[in-house]
């Protein structure tokens, strides 16, 4: 996958909210770049959100 995903309602939604759990973790001493590499391995760990996303389907 190559360029940036085009917004959605969700991309509008979650990207605040990312960011500032990213600005405070780095206020509590964390680098950004390991905040996103424990999100990102949490978001695809197995044990994360059971299965696809509503209206994740193929039409």
């Amino acid at each position: 996958m190559t360029g940036t995903p085009a917004p959605t309602p969700a991309h509008d939604w979650l990207r605040p909210r990312l960011d500032q759990l990213l600005a405070d973790a780095e206020a509590h001493g964390i680098e950004r770049e390991i905040a996103v590499a424990v999100v990102t391995d949490i978001v695809t760990g197995t044990d994360f959100g059971g299965g696809h996303l509503a209206g994740d389907t193929d039409a």
